[in-house]
């Protein structure tokens, strides 16, 4: 996690010194005379640099500055502060940073903002081991002792559809209520008690869903809904082919395979494609990681599918879009075989792996 630590005053620096020698972290000091009496020196030690950045603007103009810039951010200094500081830039628990907040004297470690999602539960002890503070984490799911999904999302590679829906699941939970879980992967792990495996023709108040299908048989008032990145598309085209062409085959694609682009982890094609416009251009605007192959390696899986004399003559193999997509995955299996649209080849496997709750 990219994290920076923040501190207004002499004490403030000194205890963010000491916590990023140990983290790795960035610091910001509200402090002209930052080396006085070369206390910063005594944290650079065995050839290891703190990055410092000493600042002279105002709080509120920094906090603007770098507020996205991190995945964390550490204010060592009241929360009232903090809170009046960061307000502006908010704008949802799965975009926002994690934001803890400390004591001079380093005795709480307060997890104030994204606790789950962003990572500010796991930064406040990280940083209370550093610090000999008290980790403060607030969260109901925490401090009830019960699943939260979101953490499970972040730590099994899902992405959450539905964040609203989190809420709903989460409250019923701590209120001593119980959820369905539907889920068409592997699952490892014993279920809390108060998560029960979600029966076919089941009427529920509420339910998860663990499924990169978007025709999940699942009937319930509140569905919250957990992508997992398991998806690999193979993709092959003309020269030339557009952005906007390349997300309407896309989308119709997987449209009609009833499978979920949130679930696209990665998109695979031959190595001559791999400045193609149209298809970086689409992964970059989707957040999908695009690789490419050279032939000899796609060669390889090639064999066991049908083969174009004329992709071959082209590319130097006859099979693109299939085999990239099992190739680039790991323990990947073709679930949808290509499909062709007007010069362009798409293809769809899925990773087998294991998800713990």
């Amino acid at each position: 996690m990219k994290t920076a630590i923040i501190a207004l005053t002499r004490c403030g620096a000194e205890l963010a010194l000491k916590i990023a020698y140990a983290m790795d972290t960035d610091v910001y000091i509200k402090n002209n005379d930052i080396n006085k009496n070369g206390f910063i020196n005594r944290y650079v030690l065995n050839g290891k640099m703190i990055l410092v950045h000493p600042f002279t603007t105002g709080f509120k103009k920094m906090v603007e500055k770098i507020f996205a810039k991190y995945e964390g951010l550490v204010f060592i200094m009241a929360c009232g502060i903090v809170v009046r500081s960061i307000a502006p830039y908010l704008k949802g628990k799965s975009e926002d940073p994690a934001v803890v907040v400390v004591d001079e004297m380093g005795r709480f470690a307060i997890s104030l903002l994204s606790g789950h999602m962003g990572g500010a539960n796991k930064l406040a002890g990280e940083i209370s081991a550093v610090a000999g503070a008290v980790p403060v984490i607030t969260t109901a799911t925490d401090i009830h002792n019960v699943i939260a999904f979101d953490i499970f999302a972040c730590e099994n590679d899902c992405v959450i559809e539905n964040t609203g829906c989190l809420k709903h699941i989460s409250s019923e939970l701590v209120n001593g209520g119980k959820v369905s879980l539907y889920s068409d992967c592997n699952l490892r792990g014993i279920l809390p008690g108060n998560v029960l495996p979600y029966e076919k023709g089941q009427k529920c108040k509420r339910a998860v869903v663990l499924s990169n299908r978007e025709d999940v048989p699942v009937a319930a008032e509140k569905v919250l809904l957990l992508r997992p990145k398991n998806l690999i598309m193979g993709i092959g085209c003309k020269k030339g082919k557009s952005r906007d062409e390349i997300e309407a085959a896309v989308m119709d694609f997987l449209k009609r395979e009833k499978r979920s682009i949130l679930s696209v982890r990665r998109i695979a094609s031959i190595d001559l494609k791999s400045k193609e416009p149209g298809i970086v251009d689409f992964c970059l605007g989707k957040g999908i990681e695009f690789v490419t192959y050279r032939a000899e390696k796609i060669k390889l899986a090639a064999e066991k599918f049908s083969n174009s004399e004329f992709v071959k003559k082209v590319t130097g193999v006859g099979n693109v879009a299939e085999s990239c997509a099992v190739i680039a995955g790991e323990k990947a299996k073709l679930v949808c075989p290509k499909t062709i649209y007007s010069g362009i080849t798409l293809a769809l496997a899925e990773e087998e792996r294991s998800y713990y709750i």
